[in-house]
């Protein structure tokens, strides 16, 4: 019998890592352009999207927003960040701050009263100064709603490393800060930080009022209490003369319902802004406009430091305005001591 031939030894399969590799390597690249080409793709199988973009790194720094604590006489601040950006940026960023109000509500009351708004803003970079304009109605807030303002945005702004001052202005008026020339800078160390109302400074002064024959001006003395965060002593001193002599045989100066725009004073300079309802409802004549001119200039010009008076119709120089019957009221006015009255 022939012998079994043993069966032969199955060979062990050699396997190629190298060319493994490269295969899987071109197959994870198709795989990958697949997954591209079809995900980006918008759907008309036309254009492919570009791949999206990695975040922008931003700097913030902490600034403490001041605000008065609600029903107290106090203050506190509660911290937020603002984004590093141009210094314009970052003054607009806290002012947008301030004016949005307190985040915690329960303990902070917010600075910006309803309907108050910020006219423009500037910032001289030499200085290290902002000049801040609101809206006209800010001559109607109280002095604690002023304080509450005014003292909000001086504390927040000098915040930041690069604002030392700030000056205040009203409207498009951009010559005559609220404060006044000599006072207009103000910072942490003429502000007040406070909900409580400084006292009045009593004044007297003198008030000129056209007599009844409307021939002459007559003097008539008056006290006043002057509110320095309303304004200096001759906004209180039209308001005065708004409200009519208290003297027997002396006529109204002003209607009593007069309005005005402000009151502002620049250097020797005292500028008068009428309303336009106020100079539309003026019933009076030529006397009466050229006794109200006068008693004006002959009252403000009696204030310390102010020998001018200039008037303006809604911020507006009045050059050949048909609703006045004086020619000329372009120019400043100086006293006239040949109207008064002798005594």
């Amino acid at each position: 019998m022939p012998a079994k031939k043993k069966p032969n030894k199955k060979k062990s399969a050699k396997i190629k890592w190298g060319n493994v590799a490269l295969v899987c390597v071109l197959a994870v690249v198709v795989g990958l352009g697949t997954f591209f080409l079809f995900s980006s793709n918008d759907g008309d199988g036309d254009e492919i999207s570009d791949p999206p973009l990695l975040p922008i790194e931003r700097d913030y720094i902490s600034i403490d927003f001041h605000f008065p604590l609600i029903g107290l006489d106090g203050w506190d601040s509660e911290s937020r960040q603002i984004e590093i950006a141009d210094e314009s940026v970052m003054i607009h960023a806290v002012i947008t701050g301030i004016a949005e109000g307190p985040r915690r509500t329960t303990q902070l009351a917010p600075s910006f009263v309803a309907g108050l708004t910020i006219e423009w803003i500037e910032f001289a970079e030499a200085a290290g100064r902002v000049d801040i304009s609101f809206s006209q109605n800010f001559n109607e807030l109280s002095a604690s709603s002023r304080i509450n303002l005014l003292g909000s945005i001086v504390y927040t702004l000098t915040e930041l490393e690069f604002v030392n001052n700030l000056r205040f202005f009203v409207g498009t008026d951009r010559e005559s800060p609220i404060f006044g020339e000599a006072d207009a800078l103000r910072n942490r160390g003429n502000t007040l930080l406070t909900a409580a109302v400084p006292p009045p400074i009593p004044r007297n002064i003198t008030l000129y009022f056209p007599e009844e024959q409307m021939l002459q001006l007559v003097a008539e003395q008056r006290a006043i209490s002057v509110d320095t965060l309303v304004g200096g002593e001759y906004v209180f001193a039209v308001e005065a003369l708004v409200q009519g002599p208290t003297t027997a045989g002396l006529s109204p100066a002003l209607p009593a319902n007069a309005t005005f725009n402000g009151v502002h004073s620049t250097g020797n300079i005292v500028f008068v802004d009428f309303t336009s309802d106020f100079i539309n409802a003026f019933s009076g004549g030529s006397t009466e406009e050229y006794m109200m001119i006068h008693s004006l200039v002959n009252t403000l010009t009696g204030l310390s430091g102010i020998s001018l008076v200039q008037f303006f119709v809604d911020g507006q120089p009045i050059v050949g305005d048909s609703r006045f019957h004086m020619e000329d009221l372009s120019t400043p006015f100086e006293r006239r001591e040949d109207m008064i009255r002798d005594n």
